[in-house]
């Protein structure tokens, strides 16, 4: 009797209690964790990961580690996460070549739908199209008339291929019905010193904030759909002439695949939480940066869309590595 008494007892707690809901980590975070990020140390998205990360690790009480690993376009940050331990103690900081690379690449050593589940976003950043101070076009109208002028003798600078530095100069190529040479760089700031001297003329950048407050380069216009609070006086691209006309770079958090639900989505909250502090917003705004945050869910939609925004603009301009 007493034997059949205990099994009834735990039959109703298996029943309470699902193997899923018993498996999650009830503590989660109770140890480090490690936040790898595909760029280099001292760039704009290094320093939104430090940020982000002092506040979580004070917010759970455990230490978030950053761990820089660029190179391969941003594949040598995503492997090791693709293929991590799926508990959330290892995460990827990246952006939008992981989204691009299944398209671009004939081989890749993970699978990116399976092996990486979306968190959420840290940052949008929209770009700013500026052009050398000796290169004459003081608005997009002009910049089109003199490329169209002279096909392809125009050079617009990027920070890689696929990057948004990169995508945005070719969709505006797309839709104005222009061609112009690209010339990719391993980082905006090389693509910066070659376009200050005049050695490329356009650039569409997330990082040329300071510079265009320093009078170094020409604002010709923004890539958002609205202006931007901290450049008012500079119009977007879509209101001088090219309708539609939208792009901006996003940094994003992402999981190995796998990992439980309850652990992405309170790495959303606290993620969505700690970027959309009152506190941070003058910290982004210096970087020409938007919080971002969200559910798991909106950050999946955001990605369908982007995908399909970007692989339209790769297939039409014949994009390569």
């Amino acid at each position: 009797m007493k034997r059949r008494t205990l099994l009834s007892v735990a039959l109703a707690a298996c029943a309470l209690f699902p193997l899923g809901a018993m498996s999650a980590e009830p503590t989660w975070p109770s140890k480090p964790v490690k936040l790898i990020v595909a760029y280099p140390p001292g760039g704009a998205t290094d320093t939104q990961a430090r940020i982000v990360a002092k506040r979580l690790s004070e917010k759970w009480g455990q230490p978030v580690i950053v761990e820089n690993k660029p190179g391969g376009n941003t594949v040598i940050a995503t492997d090791p996460v693709a293929k991590a331990n799926p508990d959330g103690y290892t995460l990827l900081l990246t952006a939008m070549p992981v989204l691009l690379n299944p398209i671009l690449m004939e081989k890749l050593p993970y699978d990116a739908d399976k092996d990486l589940v979306p968190v959420t976003t840290l940052t949008s950043i929209s770009n700013i199209l500026v052009a050398a101070p000796d290169f004459g076009v003081k608005n997009v109208p002009e910049l089109i008339a003199k490329v169209k002028a002279n096909p392809g003798s125009v050079s617009f600078a990027s920070a890689g291929v696929a990057t948004s530095t990169h995508l945005s100069a070719e969709q505006f190529a797309s839709m104005t019905g222009t061609k112009m040479t690209h010339v990719p760089y391993k980082g905006s700031s090389p693509a910066h010193q070659d376009l200050i001297s005049g050695r490329v003329q356009i650039m569409f950048d997330n990082g040329a904030l300071q510079l265009v407050k320093a009078g170094r380069v020409v604002p010709l216009g923004v890539t958002s759909a609205k202006r931007l609070p901290w450049l008012p006086d500079v119009p977007t691209i879509a209101e001088q002439g090219v309708p539609g006309y939208e792009a901006s770079a996003w940094y994003g958090i992402f999981a190995p695949g796998g990992t439980d639900p309850q652990i992405v989505d309170k790495l959303a909250k606290d993620i969505t939480e700690v970027v959309r502090a009152p506190d941070l917003q003058p910290q982004w705004e210096a970087m020409g940066a938007m919080a971002g945050g969200g559910t798991p869910q909106e950050f999946r939609d955001y990605l369908k869309k982007e995908k399909a925004r970007w692989e339209k603009v790769i297939r039409e301009q014949n994009i390569k590595y």
